[in-house]
């Protein structure tokens, strides 16, 4: 994300869905992006907004995994327009924001903890770490994750609201 391999000014479109919300340096993943844009064309992503699911497990994750090496801006900080428009600058205009929803079948909040325990690279390294060092701890992660996904949990869904961001290169 930090080093596209494409020419300046080479796509109409450039696209992330919630992938360049994890580069260590949003200004450098955010240069790169327009960077590869050509004037005229529209830059779109989806990221996930820190007051809602994803961004309320994700705050909750990070209390329980080592700190980030120093630099490195939470990624859910994407999900916040004000900041998207600071990281996207005069570089671009018309800056559109919207909110869709994602409804992922789970069977329960546990389950879908336990889908994601076996499926997210972070997850996994933390759920590892916890039953090796403190199971205590991680007992505490699992109820508190729980309690979480139950708010958003109805009809054997999981919702997950998401940000969308659209703006044409200047």
């Amino acid at each position: 994300m930090e080093e596209l391999p494409f020419s300046d000014a080479q796509f109409d479109v450039v696209l992330s869905q919630f992938a360049h919300m994890f580069a260590p340096r949003p200004e450098v993943a955010t240069s790169e992006m327009i960077r590869v844009l050509k004037p005229g064309g529209t830059i779109a992503f989806s990221t996930w907004p820190p007051e809602l699911l994803v961004g309320s497990t994700m705050a909750l994750s990070g209390r329980y995994m080592p700190p980030p090496p120093p630099g490195v801006a939470p990624p859910i900080l994407w999900g916040d327009p004000s900041i998207v428009r600071q990281r996207l600058g005069s570089a671009v205009e018309d800056i559109i924001f919207d909110r869709q929803c994602m409804l992922v079948a789970a069977l329960s909040p546990q389950h879908f903890r336990l889908t994601l325990e076996s499926t997210a690279g972070p997850i996994i390294k933390m759920i590892e770490h916890l039953a090796a060092t403190d199971p205590g701890r991680l007992e505490t992660f699992r109820q508190e994750f729980d309690a979480i996904v139950a708010e958003y949990f109805r009809d054997n869904l999981v919702r997950q609201d998401y940000l969308l961001a659209r703006a044409t290169k200047v």
